[in-house]
């Protein structure tokens, strides 16, 4: 009996931490994205935020030690402004969770649908960890107007977006929601970060902001080539 119950703990995994990640796509009519493809906003092959080298579906469906799952198109008439659906997970190593993240691309003409799902997403959480990895559209206009959860579950979130404590912070702490990623600084939303940011959740879980920040601090420091105390500086220290 004690040999079974040893052979059932040991074979026995949790099931895999869900990540959502809100992705509207760069639109060279807002911010300069770059090249005319990069900021088409509907060009999922090249645009900056998803097909480019560090875009999100990607970079992160040539990560080493994710795959693939599911790939679906738009149109969804539930989302009409939502243009592709990848869902890759991560594999757990010794001492870890599995991590499987669901990509949301939006037309980047369309990142008010975007913010609406995001915010929408924060007040009744549907997953482990919700994210925003793109232009901070708060910037330019104001948040959608919710109020409050009234539901036990407190969302978590994380927002890779220029300045996003100043701008998103706010607006998701009067939602109930627990920010574990923000930023203080411009910076680029790139695909690397969600890479970063899925080994940490894997070791530390989603309610660890220090593993969390030192992950993504490292990461920013590699691909942008710049020192650790200068990547230090984009990325706020939460409690």
């Amino acid at each position: 009996m004690m040999l079974a119950l040893l052979v059932l703990v040991a074979t026995t995994t949790s099931p895999a931490l869900e990540v959502t990640v809100v992705v509207p796509l760069c639109d060279n009519a807002l911010i300069a994205c770059g090249r005319a493809p990069a900021g088409d906003p509907r060009a999922l092959d090249t645009n900056l935020y998803w097909g480019a080298m560090y875009g999100a579906e990607r970079w992160l469906s040539r990560a080493p030690g994710f795959h693939v799952v599911a790939k679906t198109d738009g149109p969804d008439v539930r989302q009409p402004g939502l243009l592709r659906t990848v869902v890759v997970e991560r594999r757990a190593a010794a001492g870890e969770r599995a991590v499987r993240m669901t990509l949301l691309a939006f037309d980047g003409t369309r990142i008010d649908d975007a913010l609406a799902f995001f915010f929408a997403a924060a007040r009744t959480p549907g997953s482990d960890l919700l994210v925003w990895a793109g232009h901070d559209r708060l910037m330019d206009v104001a948040p959608p107007s919710m109020t409050a959860t009234t539901t036990t579950t407190t969302s978590r979130v994380a927002v890779l977006a220029c300045e996003s404590d100043r701008y998103f912070g706010p607006a998701l702490r009067a939602l109930g929601a627990k920010p574990v990623a923000m930023t203080r600084t411009f910076m680029a939303p790139e695909a690397y970060l969600l890479e970063a940011l899925a080994g940490s959740v894997a070791r530390h879980g989603v309610d660890a902001p220090g593993p969390l920040r030192t992950a993504l601090v490292a990461a920013y420091a590699k691909y942008q080539r710049i020192s650790t105390r200068a990547a230090g500086s984009v990325f706020t220290s939460l409690p």
